[in-house]
């Protein structure tokens, strides 16, 4: 817990912020540049955008001390017809896959209300990047995938347009860019990964639009309430950290006692079986009478 501890510290006194944390992230690409956003985005999904319009909510800026800070995404609207979802997610669970169809379906029927026609709906996109592998892509090398719903045989066949997900896995984009250091999705995951790093200030020699994001996120790192809640947001994804931790700790030492009680009973029946006293057998297992005779 060393290393939290002193990123805690580098948080409060002044250092850059991170851009993977979720407050910092939203700053970044919500209230920031939209020039940012833009370049981004197009380097994800590999299209031209022409207009993009950010849902620009003041709840990132809440300082209410019950409020948890909000949305922890980014929402858009591109070139008029599509919606567009960012989130990044630090701490995986292992239903992240069922959360993220969840949560496109929440998206993609927003945009139609009772009354109105299917051709109302827009294709919608959810862009999402993770800290750490999703298990399920475990045996997928590269870093971004892209999905759509296909026919089993005919894979070639889109059934639907209008479903697509985007995953970025940092983890995987950060061993891949030692062998493709040109591809600017995997530059983007560096610059989450540590926008002060050697790597990152070489890319940003060529990539304009990273240069921009670093001196924006400098800006960023300066103002004081996003200090604040970055550091509480920090804060919560710890100690969740340390709550799932601790009850995965007692869960294994509550699994180990009962393997344990398991192993003695069946000591203990079988001293049973040979006609040794129950109060030998007591004493040798350390087991109660009613739990030997039951």
């Amino acid at each position: 817990m060393i290393s939290k501890r002193v990123e805690q510290e580098e948080l409060a006194q002044g250092a850059i912020l991170q851009p993977k944390n979720d407050v910092v992230f939203q700053a970044l690409f919500t209230r920031g540049k939209e020039t940012i956003t833009k370049a981004f985005l197009e380097d994800v999904l590999k299209i031209k955008i022409h207009k993009l319009d950010l849902d620009k909510s003041k709840d990132l800026l809440n300082d209410n001390k019950i409020d948890k800070n909000g949305r922890l995404d980014l929402r858009a609207v591109i070139n008029d017809n599509v919606e567009c979802d960012i989130e990044i997610q630090l701490e995986p669970h292992e239903k992240v896959l069922e959360r993220f169809l969840y949560y496109w379906s929440k998206m993609y029927t927003a945009n139609v209300q009772v009354g109105h026609k299917y051709s109302e709906l827009r294709k919608t996109i959810s862009i999402i990047i993770v800290d750490k592998e999703i298990n399920e892509l475990k045996d997928i090398k590269k870093a971004h995938t892209t999905w759509h719903i296909r026919e089993d045989e005919y894979k070639e066949n889109v059934l639907t347009p209008y479903l697509q997900f985007d995953i970025i896995e940092i983890r995987k984009a950060i061993e891949e860019y030692k062998k493709n250091k040109d591809d600017e999705v995997l530059q983007w995951m560096m610059f989450f990964e540590n926008p002060e790093d050697a790597e990152v200030k070489r890319i940003m020699e060529n990539n304009e639009d990273i240069k921009e994001a670093k001196e924006e996120l400098d800006e960023i790192s300066r103002n004081d309430i996003l200090r604040r809640m970055a550091l509480k947001a920090e804060i919560e994804r710890m100690d969740q950290e340390q709550r799932m931790y601790e009850a995965r700790r007692d869960g294994k030492k509550e699994g180990i006692k009962e393997g344990e009680k398991k192993a003695k009973l069946e000591t203990a029946k079988k001293l049973l079986d040979e006609g040794i006293e129950i109060d030998i057998i007591m004493k040798a297992t350390g087991l109660k009478k009613e739990d030997i005779l039951n």
